[in-house]
């Protein structure tokens, strides 16, 4: 099964107020319209979601701001209904995201096994996962057992 992020950008205009209080964030951007694939990297990066490439999370577990914006209420509300599903719930704000240095490595090697092609450029990345069946064949390892994790080191071919 796989992991979707759900979630909005928010913005707090200076101008909407609510009664008695100052600016109010407000949603702007559904992520379902930013978010076309599930990019683990990404989700891990930001969020310590399906961290499989070791990065240091930005905004890990954080939970729910205390001044988020009704519409992002209502959506955590309609997927508390699921809570084996919904989870990791979290925020980051725009200063953070452009304080970022995106050339940081990892805490340590992706340990998923990564699949290329030899191009006559070279080498190209077709794609990377935690197991495959394929590779098990070829060299003869059993099948793995359900949630057991595999650390492939780092320049093994």
């Amino acid at each position: 099964m796989g992991t979707d992020i759900s979630g909005f950008v928010e913005c707090r205009a200076r101008h909407l107020h609510e009664e008695g209080q100052g600016p109010v964030w407000r949603a702007a951007v559904d992520l379902f319209l930013l978010n076309t694939t599930r990019n683990y990297d990404a989700f891990g990066c930001l969020f310590g979601v399906r961290n499989y490439a070791n990065f240091r999370p930005l905004a890990a577990d954080r939970g729910l701001p205390a001044d988020a914006s009704e519409t992002v209420r209502a959506e955590l509300g309609r997927l508390a209904e699921w809570p084996d599903q919904a989870y990791g719930t979290t925020w980051i704000t725009w200063a953070e995201l452009k304080e970022v240095d995106w050339g940081e490595p990892a805490e340590k090697a992706d340990s998923r096994l990564h699949q290329y092609r030899r191009t006559p450029d070279g080498l190209r990345l077709t794609g990377k996962s935690a197991w495959s069946p394929r590779l098990a064949e070829a060299v003869g390892l059993p099948a793995p057992v359900p949630g057991e994790a595999r650390e492939w080191p780092e320049g093994s071919e």
